[in-house]
């Protein structure tokens, strides 16, 4: 579309004409290798090993951590764009039915990237560019469904101004290039001969490179390091919140990514080292902290063991706000089960309700919401 230079000033219209250079990115789905020196080699292998320690460890003792763990991803991954809410917000959300108006809070748009992981997550086939365009649907349909369901059909560029791409600090390809850019990045992904994590931070970088979608690419494109995460095995019963690691460096993830497009992979792959060990050890204090919330919780319930209310407590600590419907479906018990065990919860103080309305109730867990505002707060610190 021809830009109407009548929406510039004056001040700035000769610094945002002439020429300016569109990306082209290289094919990548057959690149021989992802050359690593020793050093970062050995970096990555142990990463790599602590996820999948991480993971053995909390899918064996806490089955709801992989829950919460998405949860919190999505929360990090939002606020890396600058899309912040309170866990508790964050949680309502989920169950609230969307606003109207084309405005949607932090908050819904928080819960629709808890959706685009879940979506991606329940996938066991091979990535293809169907799905990518999906998942980006997920993330979007609610605050910006126009957006959705191709990839891009315009310029798009990074920093700058919203004028024009000149003076940006990326100019992605043009537009006619994203869908053979996007075949060629699927085929790479799909592979299962290079070094997982490796591997993962550069399709990471290549696909923000060729920034497929007028809106929502930093988003997807860390939804879909979990979907690598767990093809590649690296994680099986558990989820690594690994935004939380990206967002504590921010800055030099973005560097990162910005010297992937200057040829040098190795600065991404040691963010993503580096980011790795970061969330792992916020998330182990989280992962310490709901146990013995579930143990003393445990403690204070007396009640026959086939009482719905020992699910209804493994429940909470993946789910810190909790509706009736929602229970009944995970759990497999009558609603009236259900209503008797969160009346015993309310009693001992383990949930509350959101609101004193009778009709479409939430009870919150403020126990995993304070662990979760927790979590968050030492992913910002710098």
């Amino acid at each position: 579309m021809p830009r109407d230079d009548a929406l510039i000033p004056r001040s700035r219209r000769a610094q945002v004409s002439g020429d300016y250079e569109a990306t082209v990115t290289p094919l990548i789905a057959d690149r021989s290798s992802i050359p690593l020196s020793g050093s970062l080699a050995a970096d990555v292998a142990e990463a790599e090993a602590a996820i999948t320690r991480f993971d053995e460890r909390t899918g064996a003792n806490l089955a709801g951590f992989s829950v919460i763990a998405l949860r919190t991803e999505a929360a990090m991954s939002s606020q890396i764009e600058n899309l912040t809410a309170a866990a508790g917000s964050i949680a309502v959300a989920e169950h609230a039915p969307p606003s109207n108006g084309p405005h949607k809070s932090n908050a819904e748009l928080i819960a629709s990237n808890v959706a685009t992981l879940l979506a991606a997550l329940s996938r066991n086939s091979p990535l293809d560019t169907i799905e990518v365009i999906e998942l980006q649907r997920i993330l979007l349909e609610d605050s910006a469904p126009r957006l959705t369901g191709r990839f891009r059909n315009q310029q798009v560029w990074v920093g700058g101004s919203s004028y024009s791409p000149h003076g940006a600090v990326h100019v992605a390809p043009h537009h006619e290039r994203v869908p053979a850019a996007m075949t060629d990045l699927v085929a790479f992904a799909n592979r299962t001969d290079l070094g997982a994590l490796a591997h993962i931070a550069v399709t990471h970088a290549h696909f923000e490179t060729v920034h497929p979608f007028p809106d929502g690419n930093g988003r997807t494109g860390r939804v879909l390091i979990q979907r690598m995460l767990r093809s590649a095995g690296l994680t099986r019963r558990s989820n690594v919140p690994l935004s939380a690691g990206l967002l504590t460096e921010s800055t030099r993830y973005f560097d990162a990514l910005n010297r992937y497009r200057d040829g040098d992979v190795e600065p991404i792959i040691g963010t993503f080292v580096d980011a790795t060990f970061h969330s792992l050890s916020n998330a182990d204090q989280l992962v310490d902290y709901l146990f013995a919330a579930l143990l003393r919780w445990t403690d204070r319930v007396v009640a026959r063991c086939d009482s719905a209310v020992w699910p209804l407590l493994e429940y909470c600590i993946g789910h810190p706000a909790i509706t009736i419907k929602a229970a009944v479906t995970a759990l497999g018990v009558s609603e009236v089960a259900v209503s008797n065990a969160i009346d015993r919860l309310v009693s001992l103080g383990i949930l509350h309700q959101n609101s004193p309305a009778r009709r479409n109730r939430i009870w919150l867990v403020s126990d995993v919401l304070d662990a979760v505002e927790d979590f968050m707060d030492r992913a910002r610190r710098r």
